[in-house]
């Protein structure tokens, strides 16, 4: 019997711990603080079925058919409103909509990446960017990095070693360590882009969910405004500030690149869902994103407080963190006292104490098993926070090693990585 070849990439690859967690996460009983999920409870569902309707009776025949692969005018006029309001020079001409940011990351690799050409990004990251690349033949160099994101001035040293086309960025509250890029660093990256070549693919969907204040502006807005001559790719996404359910992204590129993307999107999908691209332009159009944005800061920081104040009652001495200034996650450090343990053995953990939280090998280049837990504070409602750090206190507790006295669980080494 004969067997259909499948690339050595895709059957070598392993599936993401962060699927497997959801697919506990309806589990009776269960307490997730895995998944980078909005609050259902803050998602517009009235704004969106108002709009819904609104688009459903007007829709024609015409509205039924093909569209532009680039994304229907209306909406890609909508969205570079959007990035102008964001400090970006913008027309609808230098955006394409994709069907979320993910597949822009995709699109991109597909058309930058060249089998065995060199990616540059951080040791931890989003698992599906570091899957898009990988099944683009990239070979993934780790480009240092501290508490505040890519340590430029390091990072000249791999550039000119290992030089990578590619850059792969997310400098607003980063998944999963939540770090923000100083300015100064922006600027620096800039300046070695350009110097070595290298496009910057920025990655923002999170640079709206600020808490305390704005980030800095993106390295887009910084490119053109300072006449920079790097390349930069930068694409946010609907999917936290409106809906996931509606799968659409929006990226702004350089037109060559632009181009290419296109191209490999005709081939990919013709084009995003246009009934979802409809709805969000009717969405849009109404002129109540802002407001809604403002709610969901204000939420997101009082869930934010609300994890790390548990975290600090009942994890205190076992996990070392930063209060997050906005995004979705706490990057927490684990004690040393405590096991390193592979990705399963924190699913059985999950299992056990009943919440779950995804280990730091999930984000890490190497796969191999990492002193950190990433703990989303943005699904859960407040008892379930509560609860949830309860019982990952309890649980870490458990596997503690002997020796571990309160005495010794008071002090961690300076953060100096993230």
């Amino acid at each position: 019997m004969s067997h259909t070849p499948v690339r050595p990439l895709y059957a070598q690859a392993s599936g993401s711990p962060i699927r497997a967690m959801l697919a506990l996460a309806g589990q009776p009983g269960m307490i997730s603080l895995a998944g980078g999920h909005p609050d259902p409870a803050l998602l517009p569902a009235d704004w969106l079925r108002e709009c819904m309707l609104a688009v459903a009776s007007g829709l024609r025949g015409h509205s039924l058919q093909y569209g532009a692969t680039e994304g229907l005018p209306a909406l890609r006029a909508a969205s570079a409103e959007l990035l102008q309001q964001r400090g970006l020079q913008a027309q609808a001409e230098h955006v394409v909509i994709t069907t979320g940011s993910q597949q822009a990351i995709d699109l991109l690799a597909r058309v930058l990446v060249e089998p065995g050409a060199g990616v540059a990004m951080e040791s931890f990251n989003y698992p599906a960017a570091l899957q898009a690349f990988r099944f683009a033949g990239a070979q993934l160099v780790e480009a240092p990095a501290d508490a505040q994101g890519l340590d430029v001035e390091r990072l000249e040293t791999v550039l000119t070693s290992a030089r990578p086309r590619v850059l792969y960025v997310v400098p607003n509250f980063a998944n999963p360590t939540g770090a923000v890029m100083p300015l100064a660093r922006r600027v620096r990256l800039l300046e070695l882009a350009a110097r070595h070549e290298v496009t910057l693919i920025e990655d923002d969907p999170y640079g709206e969910l600020w808490f305390g204040a704005a980030p800095p502006p993106s390295l887009a807005q910084i490119n053109q405004q300072t006449g920079s001559h790097a390349q930069v790719a930068y694409m946010t996404s609907y999917s936290k500030v409106v809906a996931p359910a509606l799968r659409l992204g929006v990226l702004m590129a350089p037109p060559d690149v632009l181009r290419a993307v296109v191209l490999a999107k005709q081939a990919a999908d013709v084009h995003s869902g246009s009934l979802e691209q409809l709805t969000l332009t009717a969405m849009l159009a109404s002129s109540r994103l802002n407001d809604h944005l403002a709610m969901l800061r204000e939420a997101y920081a009082v869930k934010a407080r609300t994890l790390a104040a548990a975290l600090h009652a009942h994890c205190g001495g076992l996990l070392e963190f930063s209060e997050p200034q906005g995004g979705m996650f706490v990057w927490a450090r684990l004690a040393s006292a405590l096991p390193l343990m592979p990705s399963q053995a924190w699913v059985d953990f999950g299992l056990q104490h009943k919440v779950l939280a995804v280990p730091g090998a999930a984000f890490s280049l190497h796969n191999t098993a990492q002193p950190w837990l990433r703990l989303s504070f943005a699904n859960p409602g407040a008892d379930a926070l509560l609860q949830g750090a309860q019982r990952l206190g309890r649980g870490l507790r458990s596997i503690a090693a002997p020796t571990d006295t309160p005495s010794s669980r008071q002090h961690f080494p300076e953060r100096t990585s993230p």
